[in-house]
């Protein structure tokens, strides 16, 4: 190569250097700005020290067998020049790739450093579960790398010593590049090929060994993990494979000095054929033993299994109760639990969702992305509550309105949030709002600092503190503006950090718009999700955030995860992103402060080993549950994500007998529900309520669980959300000789009640939609009750669903009536139950006892009321007639 291109790729590589260091000097700065600039630079420093390790061994281990081999083929004579250049050429890129592979290993060579014990053993080979996670995976990738090495080595030397036998020849103007000559002839080059061969097949024989362990988290046709055929034939093999392997690469050492071909040849021929053979007698041991005798054999291999799956999940200290159902429950009962039935969940988020963007969107720039359950205290009542975030949509702005100043420097934040109790309906069908408009007003909760820079569809960046003042939200007669007082984001205090993120963002604007000074700052990795990630993203995070005010301030709280693939003997998850583990732990808590964007990671599970390494690797990083602001930590609750995956996990694992479990007698189901027509799968959910046996209630998470292939209910699994009884998991299991009607089986009572179906049918055809929200299983004392809400929606867009009827059943009794009070007091008789003031919306904790009317006074009072519409309407079309035999109706009522 002439010094014209030598001087051609400098170009290139200021380029590559200077697009490195904008990269690196972006991220640093950002890290800095939230406070882990430690964590960045322990990743980057760590990932640079193991690639420059790797890439030096992997260049000299190779460069110098090259070497050797380039003056074998020269026969004493002297290496030609181009021939050298040529493997220094392939040894360069071999060793970047292998240093890149390496140094993206950085995670699995600082666990191994900072590794905890489990506590737990395996029953095969006597080691703690720590082995198999932290150990396990560094070995392997010590043994990959020498493999790699070593074949990358005997290509590049025998390359070499084609090239300078002149057996072939690399023209770099031509095609194709390559040309033989001559005949092939290798006996010079058969010496260092057997030395390569021994560290080859000595690498090969350490991997073997350590894939024994491998076996431990493989599935296999019965058993997860080590099997009866692994155990008597797989294992042995194994061994006698790795004690073959590594008597072949002696023979390979010792024929460095015989140099014979044939022994290469028959050296791999008998690693090939002991491999073999193991593969056979794996295979006729399973169909000619143990298919015959399958569950005899298995047995202690089920035990196993069954035992560390659910010590990795979570589920070995499960509190199993029975629950007898006795369907005595009586008026006094509802009292009693009244703060159970306060806070039954009639508004189902997907038509609530609707009704808040209807109601409280206002503009149509802002988006609710969820609704999102919680609890809140008011006062002396404890209230289960829908809240959702309003944050900004830039999307939706007309597209004239779509500049680079008005999405990046006037639109920049959301504004407020909407509250509602789950259980309180308007005459109108309409949710009542604890916390609502903007600004925002509530007679409950205080919200002083509204504004919404970082949430869940927040997604590209922001700059504020500049010249050009921000939208903060909108009045009835003039938009109200705002200047960034917080303390989130890059300071753009010098044309270096300008010219940066210009870079990062591809925006010359960043560069040159006179609306930045040396105050502005940039917010970017706005989305709560993308945000906590690029942070730690050695964790795992729900896809389900949720927004809390507390002290006035709105907070995102994020659950993180630890897991691991390497547990041994547990059974594999696949989550719907193809995510796989068998152990999992919902070991920290994210908070987010909406506004400064400031980002805190709390441990609230100590005892996990995983996030024990990480918080030895990045000492710092993490702060004690304790340290969570007590206003925080109330609303801390057991996430969605991990219960379903528990719950999958239970519905077969709760079966703790082996033959039980192999024959899969007892193996449960996830039930279906009733939504918008269709059969869906049953979604867990949250409600406050008194668990059997307990004093008092609790924020609970819960799930119903039927027999495979039935529709009734065999248990019900709940997990606490409250201190101190987080993560406590209850399974209550029904009997198995009585019926206990299932989600499903209520639907099709439903569907068979004359009256009921009458009306959703005439619903349906006078131009509204009939939604059928969530089946709800509530267990009070010893007996269960269902309650479905029924929602009506317009056909025509843009209409409000809004909360008609509520369908309640308790045993054989089915009603629906307008509100659940009338339709417990159906169901009941007359219940007094402590009821806010007024009802929606007046006054909350402050309750007295109200006597809820019987259903024949209901039934009257809504007449007159029908009646009194009608009459009205009449009056406006003129026909004083039809208005007076309306009032006539009413009066009749009145007397009778």
């Amino acid at each position: 190569m002439k010094y014209s291109q030598y001087l051609a790729l400098i170009p290139v590589i200021i380029i590559i250097v200077f697009a490195a260091l904008i990269s690196f000097l972006g991220d640093y700065y950002w890290f800095d700005s939230v406070g882990y600039a430690g964590i960045f630079l322990n990743i980057i420093a760590v990932s640079v020290i193991l690639g420059i390790i790797a890439a030096v061994v992997f260049f000299g281990f190779s460069y110098i067998c090259a070497r050797i081999s380039l003056k074998s083929a020269a026969n004493g004579g002297d290496v030609s020049v181009l021939n050298k250049r040529i493997v220094l050429l392939f040894c360069g890129l071999g060793a970047l790739f292998g240093g890149l592979s390496v140094s993206s290993q950085w995670e699995t060579v600082l666990m191994f450093l900072n590794q905890s014990p489990f506590g737990v053993l395996d029953p095969i080979f006597g080691l703690d579960a720590g082995f198999y996670v932290f150990s396990l995976p560094f070995f392997n990738l010590i043994a990959n790398f020498v493999i790699g090495v070593v074949i990358f080595s005997i290509i590049v030397s025998f390359l070499g010593y084609l090239l300078e036998s002149e057996i072939l020849t690399l023209n770099f103007n031509e095609y194709p590049i390559t040309e033989f000559k001559g005949q092939l002839k290798i006996d010079s080059f058969i010496p260092q090929l057997s030395v390569l061969l021994f560290f080859l097949f000595s690498a090969i024989s350490a991997r073997i060994w350590l894939a024994r362990y491998d076996l431990l988290f493989t599935p296999g046709e019965t058993v997860f993990g080590v099997g009866y055929t692994d155990a008597t034939v797989t294992l042995p093999v194994m061994a006698v494979l790795t004690f073959v392997s590594f008597l072949i690469g002696i023979g390979f050492l010792i024929n460095e000095r015989l140099r014979r071909p044939e022994v290469i040849k028959y050296g791999v021929i008998i690693f090939i054929a002991v491999a073999v053979i193991g593969v056979i007698a794996g295979g006729v041991v399973q169909v000619l033993i143990v298919s015959p005798n399958e569950f005899n054999l298995e047995k202690p291999y089920l035990s196993h299994n069954i035992n560390s799956t659910l010590v990795a999940y979570g589920l070995d200290d499960v509190d199993e109760k029975q629950f007898t159902v006795d369907y005595n429950l009586t008026n006094t009962d509802i009292i009693e639990n009244s703060a159970t039935v306060e806070n039954i969940r009639l508004w189902d988020w997907r038509p609530l969702k609707t009704t808040y963007e209807q109601l409280q969107l206002f503009r149509t720039y802002y988006e609710f992305n969820d609704i999102d359950v919680d609890r809140y205290t008011f006062g002396d009542s404890y209230k289960q509550v829908l809240i959702s975030a309003r944050e900004m949509n830039i999307k939706d702005l007309p597209s004239q309105a779509q500049t680079w100043v008005n999405t990046h420097l006037v639109y920049t934040h959301g504004y407020g949030a909407v509250m509602s109790p789950v259980d309180v309906v308007s005459k109108e069908g309409l949710p009542d709002f604890y916390l609502k408009d903007i600004p925002p007003t509530s007679e409950y909760i205080e919200l002083n600092q509204p504004g919404i820079y970082y949430g869940e569809g927040l997604d590209d960046y922001s700059v504020v503190m500049t010249k050009t003042e921000e939208f903060d939200y909108p009045s009835s007669d003039e938009n109200i503006y705002t200047t960034y007082q917080g303390s989130g984001g890059v300071e753009l205090s010098g044309i270096l950090q300008r010219l940066i993120y210009a870079i990062k963002f591809k925006s010359v604007e960043l560069l040159v718009s006179g609306s930045l000074d040396s105050d502005s700052r940039i917010l970017m990795n706005r989305n709560i999700l993308e945000r906590a990630d690029a942070v730690a993203p050695f964790l795992s995070y729900d896809s389900d955030p949720y927004v809390v005010v507390s002290e006035g301030r709105l907070f995102w709280i994020i659950d993180a995860y630890t897991s691991t693939g390497k547990f041994p003997y547990s059974a594999t998850v696949q989550t719907s992103d193809y995510e796989e583990f068998n152990y999992l732990r919902n070991s920290a808590k994210v908070v987010i402060d909406a506004y400064n964007g400031d980002i805190t990671y709390y441990i609230v599970n100590g005892n996990d080993p995983l996030i024990q390494a990480y918080n030895g690797i990045f000492p710092g990083a993490f702060k004690d549950f304790s340290e969570m602001p007590e206003d925080l930590r109330s609303h801390v609750r057991y996430p969605a994500g991990i219960f379903e995956i528990q719950s999958e996990v239970y519905s077969l694992y709760h079966m703790k007998d082996p033959r039980v479990f192999y024959n899969r007698e007892d193996a449960w189901n996830v039930p279906d529900e009733v939504y918008r027509g269709s059969r869906q799968r049953m979604e867990p959910y949250y409600i406050i309520m008194k668990l059997p046996g307990e004093e008092s209630e609790e924020f609970i998470q819960m799930l119903p669980f039927t027999p495979r292939s039935k529709e009734n209910l065999i248990a019900w699994m709940a997990v606490r959300s409250d201190t101190p009884n987080y993560g406590g998991i209850v399974v209550y299991q029904f009997s198995k000789q009585e019926l206990t009607y299932g989600p499903m089986q209520i639907e099709a009572r439903i569907d068979q009640d004359t009256e009921i179906s009458q009306d959703i049918t005439l619903w349906s055809q006078s131009g509204s939609s009939v939604l059928r929200g969530n089946t709800l299983i509530i267990p009070i004392e010893n007996s269960i009750l269902y309650v479905e809400p029924l929602y009506l929606e317009a056909t025509e867009k843009g209409t409000l669903p809004q909360l008609k009827r509520v369908i309640v059943a308790y045993g054989d009794r089915l009603t629906m009536k307008d509100t659940l009070a009338e339709a417990l007091d159906e169901i009941f008789g007359d219940i007094a139950i402590e009821r806010p003031v007024g009802g929606a919306g007046e006054g909350i904790g402050e309750g007295e006892e109200v006597e809820v009317l019987s259903s024949e006074v209901l039934d009257k009072l809504n007449r007159i009321a029908e009646l009194y519409d009608s009459a009205q309407d009449a009056l406006n079309k003129g026909d004083l007639g039809a208005y007076q035999r309306n009032i006539d109706q009413i009066g009749d009522i009145i007397n009778s």
